[in-house]
C-alpha cells in the first residue's frame, strides 16, 4: 500500500505516517522542511519537500511519485492566519489582512486541489485510491455560529470541504473515494494542550475510519470517528 500524506513531520501527520508505518504501508510524507523533520525520517517514510502554498513543490512531489498507485491520499497540511504574520488578536473578518486571508486560502484550499489534480492518475491506478481532505468542524456553517474567531482558517475549511464533495464528483466513475474529515479538537500546536484529544488517539482512528471507507460514502463531510459531521 502505498500512502501520501502532507503536514507530516509533526501532530496528526506525524502519528498517521506512524500508524500506516506500522501497518506495512509505504509512505510518503511530505513537509516544508525535511531537513528538521527528524521524528519523521525516523518513522522510515519517504520524506518530500512540499509548501502546499508553492505550486512549483506541488508538482515535485508528483513527479517523485511518478507512476507509482496510491491508495490513500491524505491532505493533512493546513494553516491558520497566524502562520503567515497575524498578530493573534487581528484574524476576525473585519480586521485580518485580505493578503493573509488569500494566503490561508491558498496552503489550505488551492493546494489540496492542486495535489488532487496532480495524483489523479495515480489514484485512479490504485485498488482504486481514496483522498482524505482534512478539513475542521469550525468550516460547518452548524458550528462556525458559535466557534473559530479565524476567518480565514474558517472560511478555508468551508470551501475545502466543498471542494471535497466536487472531487467525489469527478471521480465517480473512477471509483475513487473523496471526503472531508474533521479529525477531532487534538492537542496540536494549533488545537493547543486544552484540546480533548491526543494526536495519535485521533490518527489510530482516523486510519481505522478510511480503511472503512466504500464509495458509499464518498463526497460526504465525516468525523474522524466515522459518524457524519453536519454542514
Amino acid at each position: 500500500m502505498n500512502v501520501v500524506i502532507t503536514g507530516a513531520n509533526r501532530g496528526i501527520g506525524l502519528e498517521l505516517v506512524r500508524c500506516y508505518r506500522a501497518l506495512g504501508a509505504h509512505v510518503i510524507g511530505a513537509c516544508r522542511s525535511p531537513q528538521s523533520a527528524d521524528a519523521l525520517q525516523a518513522t522510515g517514510a519517504e520524506v518530500v519537500a512540499v509548501d502546499m502554498g508553492v505550486p512549483s513543490t506541488i508538482a515535485g512531489l508528483a513527479a517523485v511519485v511518478s507512476d507509482r498507485p496510491i491508495d490513500v491520499l491524505i491532505n493533512n497540511a493546513g494553516i491558520d492566519a497566524r502562520a503567515v504574520g497575524a498578530p493573534d488578536g487581528h484574524r476576525s473578518a473585519l480586521d485580518l489582512d485580505p493578503d493573509l486571508f488569500d494566503a490561508v486560502m491558498q496552503v489550505n484550499v488551492s493546494g489540496p486541489l492542486r495535489l488532487v489534480q496532480a495524483l489523479a492518475p495515480n489514484l485512479r491506478a490504485a485498488p482504486p485510491g481514496k483522498v482524505v481532505n482534512i478539513s475542521s468542524q469550525v468550516g460547518a456553517f452548524a458550528i462556525a455560529t458559535k466557534m473559530g474567531r479565524d476567518v480565514s482558517y474558517a472560511a478555508s475549511k468551508t470551501a475545502l470541504t466543498m471542494v471535497s464533495l466536487k472531487q467525489a464528483q469527478a471521480f465517480t466513475s473512477d471509483g475513487v473515494v473523496v471526503v472531508a474529515m474533521h479529525p477531532g479538537y487534538v492537542k496540536t500546536d494549533m488545537g493547543g494542550a486544552g484540546a480533548d484529544l491526543e494526536p495519535a488517539e485521533s490518527a489510530s482512528a482516523i486510519a481505522a475510519t478510511i480503511d472503512s471507507l466504500t464509495m458509499e460514502r464518498t463526497g460526504e463531510f465525516i468525523r474522524w470517528d466515522g459518524s457524519q459531521h453536519p454542514w
